[in-house]
């Protein structure tokens, strides 16, 4: 039972996500604009870490969900590395 609703959840989801999509006048320069302040976003928060005594490490993980989250991807790295 569990999975079908699962499933019918990520169904909305997609739906809703390609609504979105389609409603927007060029999404491919807006994904790009999205990755390209989520890895300027990650750069700055690197560099900026080490003043306040943390350490973000670059690596996939981190780079790959700056890309795909964007700003709120890089604020969950950021908590990750300071609240654990």
């Amino acid at each position: 039972m569990l999975d079908i609703v699962i499933g019918v959840v990520g169904l909305v989801i997609l739906f809703n996500f390609i609504k979105v999509l389609l409603k927007c006048k060029n999404p491919l320069k807006r994904a790009v604009l999205s990755m390209l302040t989520g890895a300027a976003s990650l750069a700055a928060v690197s560099l900026a870490a080490g003043f306040f005594g943390y350490y973000v490490a670059v690596n996939f993980f981190t780079v790959f969900v700056a890309l795909v989250l964007g700003v709120p991807g890089v604020a969950l790295v950021v908590a990750g590395v300071v609240f654990l």
